[in-house]
């Protein structure tokens, strides 16, 4: 072989050693999108008589993995609350609270075949917040902040995430749990803050795909 020939396969012979590569960087970094349905409430002494509030979850995420691990932050935009247990639009009693939040999670996954298990920390940052009773529901929602008897709900929250499912190719379905860490209210307007002990808990099930 002549030394053009030579200098002129060199280009085909590079390509072929960067498709590897290439296809080893597409499956070690994928972007994604996340949407599901929740259920929440609040635990602890200030609401221990509640039923849940159903709500939803969605955004984006980018998943950085190699041989079966994988680290995957997100941003979401996810819906939590709670009703008194005799909340009823019919009846006029009860009330109930509804939060919106931007969540930021960053979850550590195990990929064993289709099945996946994860775990990790989230901060929400609080995006609003609505009480509505039952009896003027027709009315509409009013504000958490400065609403007589209702509580001051905190601008950050801090939640545990965990999760498990199954992925096939692109596609995954799954549960996702969100444990607060952190009080999720400051003070009732006409109460004592030491006395407020509040946590949110989510169940959610998801669906995902990767890009």
């Amino acid at each position: 072989m002549s030394r053009s020939s030579r200098w002129s396969a060199l280009p085909v012979v590079v390509m072929l050693g960067l498709a590897p590569l290439s296809q080893a960087s597409a499956q070690f970094i994928s972007p994604g999108l996340m949407v599901g349905g929740s259920l929440s409430t609040f635990t602890g002494d200030t609401y221990s008589d509640v039923k849940n509030y159903a709500g939803f979850i969605a955004g984006a995420f980018v998943r950085v993995g190699v041989a079966g691990f994988a680290v995957q932050p997100g941003v979401y935009y996810t819906t939590k609350g709670v009703k008194s247990s005799d909340f009823s639009e019919t009846t006029g009693v009860g009330s109930k609270q509804a939060l919106d939040y931007i969540q930021i999670p960053i979850v550590i996954r195990l990929h064993m075949g289709p099945l996946y298990v994860g775990a990790g920390p989230a901060v929400g940052f609080k995006l609003g917040c609505k009480i509505t009773f039952a009896a003027t529901a027709s009315s509409g929602s009013e504000d958490c902040e400065g609403n007589s008897g209702a509580y001051n709900p905190k601008s950050i929250e801090y939640t545990g995430i965990l999760e498990a499912g199954l992925e096939f190719g692109k596609f995954s379905l799954g549960g996702r749990a969100d444990l607060g860490l952190s009080n999720v209210v400051e003070a009732a307007n006409a109460g004592n803050a030491s006395l407020i002990d509040a946590k949110t808990r989510t169940v959610s099930v998801v669906a995902a795909i990767r890009f």
